[in-house]
């Protein structure tokens, strides 16, 4: 039985980033640039307004002001996506609208709130310095540029910024397709009917959700009854994808099939069993070059390793590097037992006040009681040399609902 720790680096030791796929702008935001992004254009293309106003000379405006107005003669409207047709003159001025290309001759843009036109003519009643209110060409980027280097999560801004430079499509990393497998005779589907002995197979709507919310593809695949041929097959279709997880099967029961089957089959089992709690009975392997994790049945257990050991490998496939979530440190406002020798994973809520984080318990830590973790912002990680998490001492907290500490009011 290994630690936490060693299970980690097992595992990522084995995973690299997937192959890239140029995808369009609309499903690119979030993913993971597989290509530097130099551009071979000027943004903007031309020198524009920034305001609806006046195109002008800045030596014709320079004394402006509300009791000595520069009268100018306005020459012709521009609207954005126009081309001028007349240069600016000594003692002229183009009326121009945001966006719009700036006139030859213009230099400077008076906003439309210091004017007042009448009969063809403008009286500017406010100076601006050189160049006010004018987006110069290539001010944003110029050829050449690198704009967005190979590995960076594409947010909307950078969305924007590949656009601009005329990109439509993009180089990102693929998102990992991920077979769950679910195995037991006890098993229905949600929508099915429960028999007497019957369980819904919760576990496969749980991964599939936390796969997707890690930037992978789930799917799931019909349950694996129990039997080592049933079990076979369906292992055999779970390789054709990136990523397995399979649920259940991996104990010590007599009808625990999942084991024989991957041994025929010819898996590289890197480790069984974790010492930690929730989750001990991990398996973890190469299954014909595909990761394998062999999960635990018990629907906490399953959910728990997933975001410690799943999770991470997930996103190093989809070419992130910070693979893991936040952790906090936080007081413990109640005594808290924990196991002995095994690192425990304590589903607990958080609550902040001043800035420091307070933790407690959501309760029961029975590995079947999902409600427990759905209740629950993280886990407290027990250190597995102690027994007992004591009132008033520090421990840390990996945060697994991001959105807990989020304003409810604007900040502003």
């Amino acid at each position: 039985m290994i630690s936490v720790h060693e299970a980690v680096s097992q595992i990522l030791e084995t995973v690299g980033p997937l192959a890239g796929e140029r995808v369009s702008l609309f499903e690119a935001s979030g993913r993971v640039l597989a290509e530097a992004i130099p551009s071979d254009r000027e943004v903007p293309p031309f020198d524009n307004s920034a305001m609806d106003g006046y195109a002008v000379r800045w030596q014709d405006i320079r004394q402006a002001g509300a009791d000595t107005p520069a009268e100018l003669s306005v020459l012709e409207v521009i609207q954005a996506g126009a081309v001028p047709d007349k240069t600016v003159a000594p003692g002229t001025a183009s009326k121009i609208m945001t966006g719009a290309v700036l006139p030859p001759g213009a230099d400077t843009v008076i906003r439309v709130e210091d004017t007042h036109e009448t009969d063809g003519r403008v009286l500017i009643q406010k100076s601006n310095e050189l160049g006010a209110n004018v987006r110069a060409k290539g001010e944003d980027i110029h050829p050449g540029q690198l704009i967005l280097e190979k590995g960076r999560v594409l947010r909307p801004a950078d969305i924007g910024l590949l656009a601009s430079v005329g990109r439509s499509f993009v180089l990102v990393r693929q998102r990992p397709r991920v077979a769950i497998l679910s195995t037991g005779d006890e098993l229905v589907e949600a929508d099915g009917t429960l028999r007497p002995g019957q369980i819904v197979n919760s576990n496969a709507y749980t991964l599939a959700a936390a796969v997707q919310d890690a930037g992978g593809l789930p799917v799931p695949l019909e349950i694996a009854r129990d039997s080592l041929d049933e079990t076979r097959s369906a292992l055999q279709e779970a390789v054709r994808h990136d990523v397995v997880l399979s649920t259940g099967g991996v104990s010590v029961g007599d009808f625990d099939f999942v084991k024989a089957a991957m041994d025929e089959l010819g898996m590289q089992r890197l480790f069984w069993q974790v010492a930690q709690r929730p989750g001990k009975p991990l398996t973890f392997g190469l299954l014909k070059e595909r990761l394998y994790f062999g999960l635990p049945g018990n629907p906490v257990s399953a959910l728990v390793c997933f975001y410690l050991y799943v999770r991470p490998s997930l996103r190093r496939m989809l070419g992130h590097t910070r693979l893991f979530p936040p952790v906090v440190s936080a007081t413990v406002s109640e005594d808290i037992p924990i196991a002995r020798n095994l690192t425990e994973f304590v589903r607990c809520q958080l609550s902040r006040h001043d800035g420091q984080y307070a933790v407690r318990s959501t309760g029961t830590q029975s590995s079947g009681v999902l409600s427990s973790l759905s209740l629950g912002h993280g886990l407290i990680i027990g250190p597995r040399e102690q027994t007992l998490l004591s009132k008033g001492t520090e421990v840390r907290v990996i945060v697994l609902d991001g959105d807990a500490f989020a304003n409810e009011e604007a900040p502003f």
